[in-house]
C-alpha cells in the first residue's frame, strides 16, 4: 500500500476552504478570545502591584512591633527602654541578669538610666539601684535644688547623684566609678563621704578608718582624768526629777544626722553636730568630729570653716582613728597654704 501524501491532499483542499470559509464552532471560539482580550479586566484582578504593596506593608508593620516590643518590657522594676536583637536576659534572685547583648535600662521613678557593657547583674532597692556585678554606665536626670540625690549602690558604699553620667564597674567586693560629666559623691560604708572630680576614677574599699567601737576606753586629756559617761535616769535621779532629759547616743545622733543629710540640710546638720559634741564621751566624740569636718568639706565646701575644725580635730585626737581621712580632707581645701597665710 502506498504512503498518503498529506502536503497534496491539503493542496486540494485549499480552494474548497477558500470557499465555504471557516467553519462556524471555529468563527465563534476566536470572536470570543477576541473580546475577551479587550474587555477591561476587575480591579483587584489587574492591580498585583497594589497587592504586593499591601503585604510588604503588613510585613514591615510586624517587623517594628516585634522590635518595639522590648520598650514596654519590665525587668526587675526596670523598663527596658532599647535592647539589641540579640539581648539574652531573664530575671532571678539576684535581680536582672543580663548574659548577651545590650540594653538601656530605666529606673523611671529617680531618673536613673544604665546601658551595660557587657554581661551584667543589677537590682532595683528601696533605696537605689544596685550594682551588683558587671560594667554599666550610668545617665541620672538633674536633680531641682533641695531634692535627694538618686543613689547607685555597690558593694563599697552608695553613690550620690544630683544629675551626671558616670561608669561603673563592680567586681563583687572591690570596684571603680569613673565620672564623665558633673558632680559625684562615694559614700563609704562607714560614712566617709569623698567626692570624685571630672576625669577622675575612684577605687573601692576607700582606705577610710572604720568607727571605733563605743565601749574603747578614752585615753586621757592633758593629764586629765577622762570625763565619767552620764549616770542612768534609773540609777541616779537628775536635778529635775519631774523633767529626765537623756542624752542622746552616738547612734541617735548619726540617724538624726542622715535625716538632715537626706534633706540636704546641710548647715542644720552641722549646728546639730557641734551641738551634740558637747554631750558626747571622748570616745565617741572623734566620730561626730569626723562628720562634722566631712560637712563643711564636701557638703557646704567652706573652706575657711572647715580648715579650722580639722586643725582643732588634730590637735584634741592626735593619732586618731581618722587621720589619713582628715589629712586628705585638708589637701583638698589646701589647708596648708591657708596656716601659712594666716600666720603672716
Amino acid at each position: 500500500m502506498a504512503p498518503r501524501d498529506f502536503r497534496a491532499e491539503l493542496r486540494r483542499e485549499d480552494p474548497l476552504r477558500r470557499e465555504q470559509g471557516m467553519p462556524p464552532a471555529v468563527r465563534a471560539r476566536l470572536w470570543s478570545r477576541l473580546r475577551n482580550s479587550r474587555a477591561p479586566k476587575p480591579a483587584w484582578h489587574r492591580r498585583p502591584v497594589y497587592w504586593g504593596l499591601v503585604a510588604s506593608a503588613v510585613a514591615l508593620a510586624f517587623v517594628v512591633f516585634f522590635m518595639r516590643a522590648p520598650s514596654s518590657r519590665s525587668l526587675g522594676g526596670l523598663e527596658v527602654a532599647r535592647a539589641s536583637v540579640d539581648l539574652m536576659a531573664r530575671e532571678d534572685a539576684a535581680g536582672v541578669v543580663i548574659q548577651g547583648g545590650e540594653a538601656a535600662l530605666m529606673d523611671v521613678a529617680r531618673g536613673i538610666t544604665l546601658r551595660n557593657q557587657g554581661p551584667l547583674v543589677v537590682r532595683r532597692e528601696p533605696s537605689g539601684v544596685r550594682l551588683v556585678h558587671g560594667r554599666a554606665e550610668f545617665s541620672v536626670n538633674h536633680r531641682q535644688p533641695g531634692a535627694p540625690p538618686a543613689v547607685v549602690l555597690v558593694s563599697g558604699g552608695a553613690i550620690e547623684v544630683m544629675g551626671t553620667r558616670f561608669t561603673v564597674e563592680e567586681r563583687g567586693g572591690e570596684g571603680t566609678v569613673t565620672l564623665h560629666e558633673g558632680a559625684i559623691a562615694f559614700r563609704g560604708l562607714n560614712g566617709g563621704v569623698v567626692p570624685v572630680e571630672v576625669g577622675q576614677t575612684l577605687a573601692w574599699p576607700v582606705a577610710v578608718p572604720s568607727e571605733p567601737a563605743l565601749s574603747e576606753p578614752a585615753p586621757p586629756e592633758s593629764g586629765r582624768p577622762a570625763p565619767l559617761a552620764a549616770p542612768s535616769p534609773k540609777l541616779a535621779p537628775t536635778r529635775v526629777p519631774s523633767t529626765p532629759v537623756r542624752t542622746p547616743s552616738a547612734e541617735d545622733v548619726l540617724r538624726e544626722l542622715e535625716v538632715l543629710r537626706g534633706r540636704h540640710e546641710f548647715e542644720q546638720a552641722a549646728r546639730y553636730l557641734e551641738e551634740a559634741m558637747r554631750k558626747q564621751p571622748v570616745a565617741t566624740r572623734e566620730r561626730l568630729s569626723f562628720e562634722l569636718g566631712s560637712l563643711l568639706t564636701y557638703q557646704l565646701k567652706d573652706a575657711r570653716r572647715a580648715c579650722s575644725h580639722w586643725a582643732r580635730h588634730e590637735q584634741q585626737f592626735q593619732r586618731g582613728h581618722y587621720a589619713e581621712a582628715v589629712q586628705r580632707a585638708r589637701g583638698t581645701l589646701a589647708c596648708e597654704g591657708r596656716d601659712r597665710e594666716s600666720a603672716r
